[in-house]
């Protein structure tokens, strides 16, 4: 009897110092998780301009591996620790998407599925860029950063909206972000926002 209450006393001491080791070790871990993380968002300020390959070169790259669709949207963006473009396309019943790398035009990953009925027999292609005289991306880049301050660009896309093609460019530094909107043949500025 003396046995089991000391052993119900001695229990719930043992599990808990046991929890406390866990916890502490999981902080160790979250802590050196969160430098990482510290490291890995500082080393993600390298710009957008240093991609190689132009976006023309992406478009060509899509077209060839989805032929007769039209493509929606453009990106290229930081992932792990290399830039990417994402293109994502549609043709009459079903959306597309490549990812390239954007140091060599070779594909990391592509994949197609079947429409929603309401996006189905053209819905979706109304969301087509215009690819016709687009300015690239490192002249997109040049305009924008006009009204960045010397911000570093993170993110690039390419987006259709009220019926134009639009280069949306993100600029980050220091937790300080700033999108310029502006249009993909023009280059003129639509809008700047800045958020703190």
């Amino acid at each position: 009897m003396k046995a089991k209450l000391l052993l119900t006393l001695i229990l719930p001491v043992v599990l808990m110092g046991c929890s406390a080791n866990d916890y502490s070790q999981n902080k160790g871990q979250h802590g050196q998780t969160a430098s990482s993380q510290q490291a890995a968002s500082s080393s993600a300020v390298a710009d957008v301009t240093q991609v190689k390959v132009p976006v023309a070169t992406a478009i060509k790259q899509y077209q060839k591996t989805f032929p007769n669709s039209d493509i929606t949207g453009i990106s290229v963006e930081r992932e792990l620790g290399k830039y990417q473009y994402e293109l994502e396309g549609a043709d009459d019943h079903r959306e597309y998407q490549v990812k390239l790398n954007a140091e060599n035009a070779k594909i990391i990953a592509k994949q197609s599925e079947r429409l929603d009925a309401d996006e189905a027999n053209g819905a979706k292609r109304q969301e087509a860029l215009n690819l016709n005289t687009l300015i690239s991306l490192k002249r997109a880049v040049q305009i924008a950063q006009s009204s960045a301050k010397n911000q570093p660009v993170t993110e690039a896309s390419l987006d259709h909206e009220a019926g134009q093609t639009n280069w949306e460019i993100q600029f980050e530094h220091q937790g300080k972000e700033t999108n310029v909107k502006l249009n993909a043949q023009t280059g003129k500025v639509l809008t700047v926002e800045h958020d703190d």
